[in-house]
């Protein structure tokens, strides 16, 4: 796996990382939600974005991310026209955790929300990674730090027909799978 260090600026991976990265893995801090999302450092560009993280290093010489591990929610989604791996994951992330709330985290986690870690893994079928944007999963999340692993996985279903004016460019319907690990 590769992970990348902290960073306050998230990024995507680009096609050409995608292709070359069995599982890829990205540290996002979130301290203010607001701030995050608009912060004008945002990169426009997914290649610019990747490019402006730092060094990759292998996931084995880093410390495990989540030292505590307070529960696990699970979650899937999909994208029935126009094969978007973001809209698909967005929606298993929600789905995750929509039906949970955590009031009492700060008796949990020194430093409550702001030091929550939360470990998501997402399954996406391995031809539509390359579109997958982190950045919009990420404002799912309302508070925490974020690690998300992308491995191969989730599944490609046919949606019985192509409807063009919806952005298909066949009948591929993308569905990802999101496992999120909450703790410290």
């Amino acid at each position: 796996g590769i992970i990348a260090s902290f960073i306050r600026l998230p990024f995507s991976l680009s096609a050409a990382a995608s292709n070359s990265l069995q599982h890829k893995t990205a540290n996002i801090n979130l301290f203010s939600r607001s701030k995050y999302l608009h912060s004008e450092r945002i990169p426009k560009s997914p290649h610019a974005a990747f490019m402006s993280a730092p060094k990759l290093e292998t996931a084995e010489e880093e410390k495990p991310f989540l030292s505590t591990v307070l529960f696990i929610e699970c979650g899937f989604g999909n994208d029935s026209h126009g094969q978007s791996s973001t809209k698909a994951a967005v929606r298993a992330c929600r789905n995750a955790i929509e039906f949970n709330s955590l009031p009492s985290i700060t008796k949990f986690v020194l430093g409550g929300y702001d030091n929550m870690k939360l470990s998501v893994i997402l399954a996406v079928p391995k031809k539509y990674q390359h579109n997958l944007d982190l950045l919009e999963c990420a404002k799912v999340f309302p508070y925490g730090k974020i690690q998300f692993t992308v491995q191969d996985g989730g599944m490609i279903a046919p949606s019985g027909v192509a409807i063009e004016r919806l952005g298909d460019s066949c009948d591929d319907m993308v569905i990802v799978c999101c496992s999120v690990m909450v703790g410290y």
